[in-house]
This record gives structure tokens, sequence and C-alpha cells, in this order.
């Protein structure tokens, strides 16, 4: 029962954002408790710490886009549209000068955290100036988000379903 019930409440998540839960589904069926845990992280993996909308899902759909899955980044973009940023803007972090500064600042930070760059520090004492501590926080956790689903996908072998990024996410040459 309780496999059925999980399966169905990640089949509607599945459905409203036209994503691929079926590995979601196996977590399900090879361990309810697993898949509970898993749900647990959730809370942590959608808090913002008080960062506004745009630059929390610019760093998280960097990030999710560095990993290599278009479904997980074009996930990350559908549910920043509930939250108010449109495509538009997200895909404006992709070219060079589009990104209102907010944005281009998270954007600068999720792949300076993804690269482990030298800026980094300075990037850091950028986004605490400009967002605060807890702006600094809400990033970092977007780009962890970004990340993690991604790679779970990866270990268990069901990235290799992930699709190619339309043409408006992919990074600028």
């Amino acid at each position: 029962m309780l496999r059925k019930c999980l399966k169905n409440a990640v089949r509607r998540f599945g459905a409203r954002y036209d994503y691929d839960v079926g590995y979601m589904e196996n977590l399900a069926d090879l361990s309810p408790g697993g898949f509970l845990k898993l749900g647990m992280l959730v809370p942590f993996t959608q808090e913002r710490f008080g960062l506004s909308a745009a630059p929390y899902y610019a760093a998280k759909f960097i990030a999710a886009r560095t990993s290599g899955c278009g479904s997980c980044a074009m996930l990350v973009v559908r549910i920043a549209q509930e939250a108010g940023v449109s495509t538009a803007q997200l895909a404006s972090i992709a070219r060079p000068g589009l990104a209102d500064a907010d944005m281009r600042l998270a954007a600068d930070y999720a792949n300076a955290v993804l690269a482990d760059s030298l800026e980094l520090a300075g990037l850091i004492e950028a986004v605490r100036s400009r967002f605060g501590e807890r702006g600094l926080w809400g990033l970092a956790s977007a780009v962890t988000a970004g990340q993690f689903y991604p790679t779970l996908k990866r270990g268990i072998g069901a990235a290799l379903s992930c699709e190619i990024m339309p043409a408006e996410f992919r990074e600028a040459a």
C-alpha cells in the first residue's frame, strides 16, 4: 500500500512538471524507507534562505545544466516559472550581458563553485555583500540541489535517458 501511495504521488509530480519519474518509482518499489528518507532532503533542496526567486533559480539552473541532464535543468525551469521567474530570464544567463545583475552574480557564483574557480572567494564576498549571509546559504543550497538529483540519476544509470538541453538554455560559446 505504501509503495502504491508513493508511486502515485511521484507520478503526479512527473505529470505536473512533464518529468520522467521512473527512477523515483523504482526507488519506491525497491525501498519505501529509502524513498521517504530521500524525501526528507526536499525541504533543504527547496530552501531559499530568504533569497528572491530569480537569483536562487539562476544558481540552481546553472548547477543542473552543468550536471549534463537537460531534463533535470528543464525541471528547474518549470519550477522556477511557478515561483515567478520567466523562461526568458533563465535563458538570459546563458548569454553574456543579458541577465539582470542579481541573476548574473548568482550564475557566476554557481559556475565558480562548480569549477572550484580561483574567482570563488571574491564571488562569495560579492554574494555576501549583495544578498547577506542568508543569501549566500540560499545560493549554496541551490547549487547543491541542482547537482544532487542528476548525480543520483547518473549513479543508478537513470541519466542515460536525460534529454538534450534546448538551444536557448545552452551556454553561449
